[in-house]
């Protein structure tokens, strides 16, 4: 059976409201749902390659290609598999952090940790300030090109005109270099949880589990 495959965002966990809710919509029609942890090796050690890997070994133990879903940094991993070659049903992202390498790389905002390899942040899975050491600093030069990257599965994204921490015009990007994604655009900010935003991400869910 089609397995939902949920990828949660930078500092945060599987059990995240949007993760909570993809959980409870795939539970409630016996849909097989899975959600790894991406802290790995942990938070403070976090690197993107870290995380693909881990993903595309999850993937193959499963029976067919499920349903990927990623909200912001996971929709960020969810791409880099696609782009890789996964076996997947479809992509669901979620204000997907396209870019994301680069903007750190290059953000002001970025600039103290660029510069010590290290910088104390709130972990929203851990409600807690959380260290993140050097090992990010040095792996994110890997994943700058994503500005180039293409994938060959129908892919869906829902991103809020509001989204103060990625710009809705990666997302637009993303679909003008990728004709078999659709945009959709919401009244909504980052987070995605106006009831309208979590109405669509129902019916698309619906959509992708005919």
């Amino acid at each position: 059976m089609t397995a939902l495959v949920y990828l949660h965002g930078f500092s945060s966990a599987p059990g995240g409201s949007k993760g909570s809710f993809c959980r409870r919509w795939a539970e409630a029609r016996g849909i097989p749902f899975l959600a790894p942890d991406l802290n790995l090796p942990s938070f403070e050690s976090l690197t993107v390659t870290a995380q693909v890997e881990a993903v595309e070994a999850l993937l193959r133990t499963l029976p067919e290609p499920p349903v990927l879903a990623g909200s912001s940094l996971g929709g960020f991993i969810a791409t880099a598999v696609a782009h890789g070659g996964a076996k997947l049903g479809s992509l669901l992202l979620l204000a997907p952090a396209i870019g994301f390498a680069a903007r750190r790389m290059a953000s002001p905002v970025w600039a103290d940790y660029r510069a010590r390899g290290e910088a104390q942040v709130y972990h929203y899975g851990q409600q807690r300030l959380v260290r993140l050491g050097p090992a990010l600093r040095g792996d994110l030069p890997e994943w700058m090109d994503d500005g180039t990257w293409r994938v060959q599965v129908p892919a869906t994204i829902l991103h809020g005109r509001h989204d103060e921490a990625v710009p809705l015009s990666e997302s637009e990007g993303f679909v003008a270099r990728n004709p078999g994604a659709t945009l959709h655009i919401l009244e909504d900010d980052h987070g995605l949880l106006a009831s309208a935003s979590l109405a669509l991400l129902a019916r698309v869910l619906e959509e992708a589990f005919p």
